[in-house]
């Protein structure tokens, strides 16, 4: 009986990554980088970024995800010089709501179709194109600035982790999946898939890690640890530091110079916008009701079909 036991264990696990593989091949890109970019209300440096990563990765997929604002990209990205897929849904507050977060960055990952997924935020400056290729399977800024994940949570993530990755090992314990950050499609489809997300006790886990649990840098962590995929900072990957280091001061490591991606350029979001590109950006006439809270929004089964009542705590 054990054996039977199993083996249908490991059929499970078998068709749970190989409908991740299929999900990638059915929107298989000739790029092995895309980029997923989920916006709001800022257009300046919306705009920044959306020229920089055409000025130094011309033909790789972009995916623009209105999320809750009025702000219309639509036609912008249909502009040759911009050429981005663009969509519009409802306000969650994704960034501080993982279930939403897993769902919205999955399909965004599916619809890209790259090896790898960079995720991109406003306030990141790109720099040019990057030379230094991921070797992990995420990766981000060098955050040794935030506080570190417990030593339970850290023991109970290697446990899930292992059910997929018998030999995973956690190897950075921080934060760091910030704007400007790289992930593994594969480890994606599969981390963020409903079957798994719905394992992770987000609520039980707050009570530990704080409010830090339901933000996206931190959840993301989460996700890819319970199912044993790899997270280490990666080199192209840099903070921006509004304030230079004072005589002394040790060197940061989460500010890499030579980094083809720097989060934390807030400084541009009064930027001017040039009238052509104004032209190209408008307001949808139907505003949709947003949402603010944290860790409010929750599917059934971490399934994005099945949401439940806003606002709401994490389901038993």
């Amino acid at each position: 009986m054990q054996w039977r036991t199993a083996s249908a264990a490991l059929l499970t696990l078998l068709l749970a990554s190989s409908e991740s593989a299929t999900a990638l091949k059915q929107h298989q890109s000739k790029e092995k980088f895309g980029f997923y970019f989920p916006v709001h209300a800022q257009i300046p440096s919306t705009l920044n970024v959306l020229k920089a990563a055409r000025k130094y990765y011309p033909t790789s997929p972009i995916y623009v995800l209105q999320e809750g604002a009025s702000v219309d990209f639509g036609p912008l990205c249909k502009a040759p010089e911009y050429n981005c897929m663009f969509e519009r849904v409802k306000g969650e507050n994704s960034r501080w709501n993982p279930h939403s977060w897993f769902a919205r960055f999955r399909k965004a990952t599916e619809l890209l179709g790259t090896e790898f997924v960079i995720y991109l935020e406003p306030d990141v400056l790109i720099k040019k194109r990057h030379t230094i290729d991921p070797k992990a399977d995420a990766g981000g800024i060098y955050d040794d600035f935030n506080p570190m994940m417990h030593k339970e949570t850290k023991v109970f993530l290697e446990k899930m982790g292992r059910e997929r990755n018998p030999s995973f090992n956690i190897t950075w314990e921080h934060f760091g999946l910030a704007g400007g950050s790289v992930y593994r499609s594969e480890a994606v489809l599969d981390a963020f898939a409903p079957e798994h997300v719905k394992k992770i006790d987000f609520k039980n886990m707050e009570k530990m890690e704080g409010d830090k649990t339901m933000s996206s840098d931190f959840a993301m962590l989460v996700a890819l640890y319970a199912r044993g995929w790899s997270v280490y900072p990666w080199e192209e990957s840099s903070q921006h530091w509004k304030d230079p280091r004072k005589p002394g001061e040790p060197e940061r490591k989460s500010e890499r110079a030579e980094a083809a991606f720097e989060h934390a350029h807030k400084e541009h979001y009064g930027d001017k916008v040039d009238p052509k590109d104004k032209a190209l950006i408008s307001l949808f006439k139907e505003k949709w009701q947003d949402t603010s809270c944290h860790g409010c929004v929750w599917y059934h089964d971490a399934d994005p079909n099945q949401q439940l009542p806003i606002p709401l705590e994490q389901p038993d």
